[in-house]
């Protein structure tokens, strides 16, 4: 008879011990060894991402914007909202390891919440000149009746699609504002944002607006769920999702159009959610420890030029 301990036969206190000192990136395939060295990984992520989720200084940093906006959109900072539960063995709750995503708020930070941040946002989203506008200065307004960050998007007659620039960055907030004692690039991609999308996701806010109206509650496929969010890269690491509405600039309309022709539209998108890899932010998030070790006394500026 075999006399080596494997790790089948450990106590699950020393199987713990044992496997919570690997990473991230060597937990996930051992996952697939067996039920209970699942069970007891799963564990082990659950801690590591509320702990990583729960550190005040440690903050989701997300930048999106059209291309010819670049130097001129503010980043902004995301609140954790939730995390997916994982699928438990033997139980119909929960999602697999690659597919439980973490969900974040973005908000506007302090800074572009001051008079001079409020008037460069303004400048800011009305680039391509649109003469319609649906409110004053966020700054003029209370915290909890604060509007979501949102963008304006300008399709003209001949155009089908937009594009925006969407980069998530896991930053260690510094001892001042714009210092940072670490930076991990999460994700970053180019988004195609399609007019058919637009007016399509338009449309279900609209009818969503009138079904709470009417004290009804929509009904959302999961197919629906996962096509309102905008994703970042062809793995799906990191996704936005949107609330899309149509603006009236019916004014700027011509007044002679073919019958078969597209006429322009605008669209404002409120950003809702944030959407990342839950094994993608436990694996960024050790980056970042490992990175802050190696320039321990020094800060890192990030600025546009």
């Amino acid at each position: 008879m075999d006399s080596h301990p494997t790790l089948d036969t450990l106590p699950n206190e020393l199987l713990l011990s044992i496997i919570s000192l690997l990473p991230t990136t060597a937990l996930l395939p051992l996952a697939a060894v067996s039920h209970r060295i699942h069970a007891v990984t799963l564990r082990v992520l659950q801690q590591r991402l509320a702990r990583a989720v729960s550190e005040p200084d440690r903050r989701l940093m997300l930048e999106c914007y059209h291309p010819t906006e670049k130097l001129y959109t503010p980043y902004l900072y995301c609140d954790y909202l939730h995390t997916d539960p994982f699928a438990v063995p033997g139980e119909d709750n929960g999602k697999c390891l690659g597919e439980a995503y973490s969900h974040f708020r973005p908000v506007e930070n302090d800074e572009d919440r001051s008079p001079g941040g409020a008037a460069r946002r303004r400048n800011t989203r009305f680039a391509r000149r649109l003469d319609v506008d649906n409110g004053g200065d966020a700054g003029d307004q209370k915290e909890e009746h604060r509007p979501p960050p949102w963008i304006d998007l300008y399709l003209d007659g001949d155009e089908s699609f937009s594009q925006l620039c969407t980069i998530t960055n896991l930053v260690r907030l510094g001892p001042k504002p714009g210092l940072f004692l670490s930076h991990v690039n999460v994700g970053e991609g180019v988004v195609r944002v399609w007019r058919d999308w637009l007016g399509a996701r338009a449309q279900a806010a609209v009818a969503a607006t009138a079904a709470a109206g009417g004290g009804e509650e929509a009904a959302v496929s999961s197919s629906e769920e996962e096509a309102v969010v905008l994703w970042a890269d062809p793995d799906r690491d990191v996704g936005v999702r949107f609330r899309v509405t149509e603006k009236d600039i019916r004014g700027q309309h011509p007044v002679l159009v073919a019958s078969d022709e597209q006429l322009p539209v605008a669209y404002r998108l409120e950003f809702e959610e944030l959407l990342v890899k839950s094994t993608t932010l436990l694996i960024m998030v050790e980056k970042s420890e490992v990175q802050q070790v190696a320039t321990e006394g020094k800060a890192i500026v990030l600025a546009s030029f």
